[in-house]
C-alpha cells in the first residue's frame, strides 16, 4: 500500500522552498549585528575621527550606536545629529581655531573703549577684580563659550531633540563629575552642551554644569568608552584609539613634557582597561599618527588623512560589517539631516519672573550656522534694553516664531569685575645706543553708576614716565553722549636734531588737567571738544637758550575725531584707523604762549591671500603763532617712523612721513604663544621743517626698513634693520604697536 504521508507534492515543495527564503531572508536582516562606534579622547589627535566615519562610509558599513569621549563626543555627536563626514570636515577645516578657543571677541566688535585700550596696553593681561576687591581667576584658560555657540549653530537640525536615543545615530557623550570624580554618561538634554561638557579639559577649559553637575573632560574616567557603547545594545564595537604614544625618556626635557606624560599615564590606565572588554569579534583601530599634538587645534584636520588610512588598513577586518549598497544608500538616507541655510537673527527673548520677555533688534543679526555670532555683538545691543546693563549672554538657543528666527537668551549677572587689574611692559632698542623700557599697569574701575561711569587709571613707569587717570561719565541711556576729566602727568629726556640739524637736549615735564565732552558714534569712532590747564617744564638743557628753560603755564582748548576699525593693532590685515586734533593755546585760555596746531595719522591695510600693504600718512603742522614752543613740537623717527633713524630723533614745529609697509604671514606660533609670524618691508619719505612754508616734498629723506614680527602673548615683538637715504641707520628690537597712538603715546 503506498502511502502519501511524508511524502511532498511539486507544488508543496516549491511552496516550502520559497517559505524557507523568506524566513532566511527575515532572519538574516535581524540577525546583522549591531555595530557601536568608540571614539576615545585625544584632543587635537582626536580631529582624525572624522576620516574614520569617511573610511566606514566607503566600506559601506551602518553605525548603530556612537559613544564618544572628548574630541570622540564632538565629532561622534556631529555624526549622531546627521552631518555627513565631509561637512564636519569641511565645518573643522573652515573653523577659526585660535577665535574659538579664545576668549576675545573680534575686534570690530568691541566698543570703541576697549579698541584704544589695545594702543594703551598692547598685552592685554588682564585680571578681573570684585568689589569686595577679591582677584578673580578663570576655572580654566577658555571659559568654552564660543565653541559651545558653534556647535549649537551645527546641531540645529537636531535641537529639539532631548533624548539622545531618538538622534538619528542614538548616541552618549562621556564626562567626569569633577566633585566627585566619577564617570558621567551624557544621554539626554542638550547634544552641543554635553559635547561641550565632555572635551572640558581641566585647566585648559571651564568645567561645565549640567543637571547640577560639574562636569570636566571624560577623558580623566573613560577615554574610550567600550563599555558604554555595548550597554546601549552593540554587538560589535569598533574601537578608534587616538591616544598619544608615551615620551621617551630624552624628549621629557620640560615641565610642560613632563606634565603632559604624566596626564597621558593616568588617562591611559582607564584606557587599557577598556581595551579588556573588547572580544574578538571587535575591532581596534589604533592611530599613533607620530608627530600629532593634543594641542595643535589649527593643524588637526590634518590628521583626517591619518584616520582614513588607518582604518582602511583593517579594511579586512571590517568588511565583514558591511551591508549591501543599496541597504547602504537607505541607512544613509535615515541618517542624514539637511543643514539650514543663511537667515537673520530679528529678536531675542530674555526669561523674566513672569515668563519670556521678546526684545526686537535694533538692527538684525546675520546668521548661518557654522559661522561664528558674535556675543559681544550681541551684548552691545542689548545694553540698549532697559535692565540687560549690568548682565552678560551665558548661553543661547535658535527659536523660531512665526516664521522669524530669534534667540532664546539665559543671562546672568556680569561674571567678571567690575574693576579690572591690566599690567604689562614695552621697550625699545634701536642702536646706536638708545633703549626705553617700560612697565606698563592700568585699573579700571566699572559700572561705578546707573550710566555707565568708568574710572581708568594708566601708569608706565620707566625711560618714559607717564600717568594718566581719567573719570567716563556717559549722560544718558544710550551712552552716546559723555563727559571724561582728566589729568596726566609725563617725563621725558629729548634728544634730537631739529630742521637746522642742531642737536637739542632736554628733560620735559608736564602736569596737565583736562576736561572733555564727547559724541561715541557706534563701536567705531569718537569726538572730543575739551579744555585743558596745566604746566610744562623744561630742564637739564643742551643747545637751548637759556630763556626757554623753566616752567610755562598752560592752557588751551583741545579737539579730536577718531576712527578705528582694525581688526587687529599688531600686523592688521583690514579695517580703517584715523585720527585727528588740534590744539589752541592762548593768553585768554590761561596760556603763556599763543599758537595752533593741528596733527593727523591715517593708514588702511589692504590683503589679499597672506600678504598685506598699508599705505600710512602722519603728518603734524603749526596753524598759527610765531613759534610753537619746545614743549608742544613734533618729534620724528623710529621704526617704521621714518627707520634708520632713532626714536624721536628728530623734532621741529612740521612734520610728514608718507610710507608704505608690506608684510606677509609667514606661519603661525602655538596657540598658546601668541598668533601669527610676520616679515616685511617697508618705503619711507618724510622729514621736519620749522615753518609749513619751507614743506617742500625734495627736501624729504627717503628711509626704508626689513623686519621680522610676531603678535606674542606678551604683545606685538619686531626686530628690524633701517636706513635712511642721508646714512642713517639702526637696528630695532621693540616689544608695543609699531602704528596708532594711545593715551600716553606723544
Amino acid at each position: 500500500m503506498n502511502s502519501t504521508i511524508g511524502r511532498k507534492t511539486p507544488w508543496q515543495s516549491l511552496l516550502a522552498g520559497l517559505l524557507c527564503l523568506g524566513l532566511t531572508s527575515i532572519v538574516g536582516a535581524q540577525e546583522r549585528p549591531k555595530v557601536g562606534l568608540a571614539l576615545g579622547g585625544g584632543g587635537a589627535r582626536g580631529v582624525a575621527h572624522i576620516g574614520v566615519l569617511a573610511a566606514l562610509e566607503k566600506l559601506g558599513i551602518p553605525v548603530d550606536y556612537i559613544a564618544g569621549t572628548s574630541m570622540g563626543a564632538v565629532v561622534g555627536g556631529l555624526y549622531a545629529s546627521g552631518m555627513s563626514p565631509q561637512e564636519i570636515e569641511a565645518s573643522f577645516r573652515d573653523a577659526d581655531w585660535r577665535y574659538l578657543l579664545s576668549n576675545s571677541s573680534p575686534r570690530q566688535s568691541e566698543p570703541f573703549r576697549s579698541k584704544q585700550r589695545d594702543f594703551d596696553l598692547d598685552q592685554n593681561v588682564e585680571l578681573a577684580v570684585s568689589r569686595r576687591g577679591e582677584v578673580q581667576l578663570p576655572q580654566g584658560l577658555v571659559a568654552g563659550r564660543k565653541l559651545l555657540v558653534n556647535l549649537r549653530e551645527l546641531t540645529l537640525p537636531v535641537h529639539g531633540i532631548q533624548d539622545f536615543s531618538r538622534l538619528p545615530i542614538p548616541f552618549r557623550a562621556i564626562a567626569t563629575n569633577i566633585e566627585t570624580g566619577e564617570m558621567v554618561v551624557l544621554d539626554h538634554g542638550s547634544l552641543a552642551e554635553a559635547m561641550r561638557a565632555s572635551m572640558a579639559v581641566p585647566g585648559a577649559f571651564s568645567p561645565y554644569e549640567i543637571d547640577g553637575q560639574l562636569l570636566v573632560d571624560g577623558g580623566l574616567t573613560s577615554n574610550l568608552p567600550i563599555e558604554t557603547v555595548k550597554a546601549m545594545g552593540a554587538d560589535i564595537v569598533i574601537a578608534v584609539d587616538v591616544a598619544p604614544v608615551l615620551l621617551k625618556a630624552g624628549q621629557l626635557d620640560s615641565v610642560v613634557s613632563v606634565t603632559n606624560q604624566m596626564l597621558d599615564i593616568m588617562i591611559g590606565q582607564n584606557r587599557l582597561a577598556e581595551l579588556q572588554r573588547l572580544t574578538s569579534r571587535d575591532v581596534h583601530i589604533r592611530l599613533e599618527m607620530p608627530g600629532a599634538s593634543s594641542a595643535d587645534f589649527v593643524s588637526s584636520p590634518r590628521n583626517i588623512a591619518d584616520g582614513f588610512a588607518g582604518t582602511m588598513s583593517r579594511a579586512d577586518a571590517l568588511r565583514a560589517l558591511a551591508v549591501r549598497p543599496e541597504r547602504f544608500q537607505r541607512y544613509l538616507a535615515a541618517q542624514r539631516r539637511a543643514r539650514p541655510g543663511r537667515a537673520q537673527i530679528s529678536f531675542v527673548e530674555v526669561e523674566g519672573a513672569s515668563g519670556p520677555r521678546r526684545q526686537d533688534l535694533k538692527e538684525p543679526l546675520p546668521f548661518q550656522p557654522g559661522e561664528p555670532l558674535e556675543f559681544s555683538e550681541l551684548e552691545n545691543q542689548l545694553r540698549q534694553f532697559e535692565g540687560m546693563r549690568d548682565f552678560e549672554v551665558a548661553d543661547f538657543r535658535v527659536v523660531e516664531r512665526e516664521g522669524e528666527y530669534g534667540l532664546r537668551l539665559e543671562t546672568r549677572p556680569q561674571s567678571r569685575g567690575p574693576n579690572f587689574l591690566s599690567f604689562g611692559a614695552d621697550f625699545a632698542f634701536a642702536t646706536p645706543g638708545q633703549a626705553d623700557a617700560n612697565v606698563l599697569l592700568g585699573w579700571r574701575m566699572t559700572q561705578l553708576n546707573s550710566l555707565g561711569g568708568e574710572w581708568e587709571s594708566i601708569l608706565r613707569i620707566g625711560d618714559l614716565t607717564d600717568v594718566f587717570s581719567e573719570w567716563y561719565q556717559p549722560l544718558e541711556p544710550s551712552r552716546s553722549f559723555f563727559l571724561a576729566p582728566s589729568i596726566r602727568y609725563s617725563s621725558e629726556l629729548i634728544d634730537a636734531l631739529d630742521a637746522n640739524e642742531d642737536r637739542r637736549r632736554f628733560r620735559l615735564q608736564s602736569l596737565e588737567g583736562q576736561v572733555d565732552a564727547g559724541l561715541r558714534l557706534g563701536r567705531f569712532a569718537e569726538v572730543r571738544v575739551g579744555y585743558a590747564h596745566g604746566l610744562s617744564d623744561i630742564g637739564d638743557t643742551l643747545n637751548l637758550p637759556r630763556a626757554i628753560s623753566g616752567t610755562t603755564e598752560r592752557g588751551l582748548l583741545r579737539a579730536s575725531a577718531t576712527f578705528d576699525t582694525l581688526d587687529r593693532v599688531t600686523f592688521p590685515r583690514h579695517g580703517w584707523f584715523a585720527r585727528l586734533e588740534a590744539e589752541v593755546s592762548d593768553g585768554s585760555l590761561g596760556g603763556e604762549d599763543n599758537y595752533s596746531r593741528v596733527q593727523g595719522e591715517i593708514y588702511k591695510p589692504i590683503t589679499w591671500g597672506p600678504n598685506t600693504l598699508v599705505p600710512r600718512a602722519v603728518v603734524g603742522l603749526r596753524t598759527s603763532g610765531g613759534t610753537l614752543p619746545y614743549y608742544d613740537r613734533f618729534a620724528l623717527g623710529g621704526f617704521l617712523n621714518l627707520s634708520g633713524y632713532t626714536r624721536a630723533e628728530l623734532y621741529d614745529q612740521n612734520k610728514a612721513v608718507a610710507e608704505l609697509i608690506y608684510y606677509r604671514e609667514l606661519g603661525k606660533l602655538p596657540q598658546v604663544l601668541g598668533g601669527g609670524i610676520f616679515g616685511g618691508a617697508s618705503l619711507e619719505a618724510g622729514n621736519v621743517w620749522a615753518n609749513a612754508s619751507e614743506i617742500d616734498l625734495r627736501d624729504s629723506i627717503i628711509a626704508g626698513s626689513l623686519f621680522l614680527g610676531a603678535d606674542t602673548l606678551i604683545g606685538s615683538l619686531s626686530l628690524g634693520v633701517g636706513a635712511s637715504g642721508d646714512g642713517q641707520t639702526a637696528v630695532y628690537l621693540q616689544l608695543g604697536p609699531v602704528l596708532g597712538r594711545g593715551r600716553t603715546d606723544r
